[in-house]
């Protein structure tokens, strides 16, 4: 009962225009037929958006570590119709998702929950396609009195981008028009 509540209420902060949704997805141009992995997935509803945009030929997999939050998302997407979901429990050193799939990871909300970020995209690094590219989301630290500054929900975008880097990535986009969060896009370019 509560873990529905709390994630409706996940839903709805994500889906608020204050919290900038439409403009994230317009951002990240997705398109019919692509394969995308929504990394902490929460309530689902950038999942569920992900996958009327991708259409009946492309997949987006939803991925949380709690499987009550994939069972929600689960009976979300069954009511909206779609059926182009496929659902993941994540680990904590990372996701099994097949080589070579992804045309994008979206990871929103996530990093600073990463005990060892460096690892984890590095194993998600392979599922991507040559050209396929990870949208990372964060709150920024914030001074006083906040929930994100209190409980240490939050990343310095200087540190996303050097954890990027080291695992071979490179910034290929940043948007500013999220208040008190940095969000940026990554390719990673190698000999594949």
């Amino acid at each position: 009962m509560f873990t529905n509540l709390f994630l409706k209420m996940l839903n709805r902060e994500a889906s608020s225009p204050s919290r900038g949704a439409k403009q994230i997805i317009e951002s990240l141009r997705i398109t019919q037929g692509q394969t995308i992995a929504d990394i902490g997935s929460g309530g689902g509803y950038f999942t569920l958006e992900f996958a009327r945009r991708v259409g009946d030929n492309g997949k987006v997999y939803a991925v949380d570590s709690n499987p009550k939050y994939l069972d929600f998302v689960r009976r979300q997407s069954k009511q909206a119709g779609l059926s182009n979901i496929e659902f993941v429990v994540a680990r904590p050193s990372g996701v099994d998702l097949p080589p070579c799939s992804l045309d994008l990871i979206f990871a929103r909300n996530v990093f600073h929950h990463l005990s060892e970020p460096v690892k984890y995209f590095r194993n998600l690094r392979n599922a991507l396609k040559p050209e396929g590219r990870v949208a990372i989301i964060d709150h920024g630290p914030k001074q006083g009195f906040s929930f994100t500054s209190i409980f240490k929900h939050f990343t310095d975008v200087e540190k996303i981008i050097e954890t990027m880097e080291s695992t071979g990535f490179r910034l290929s986009e940043s948007f500013d028009f999220l208040p008190g969060q940095s969000f940026n896009v990554f390719s990673y370019f190698d000999n594949r």
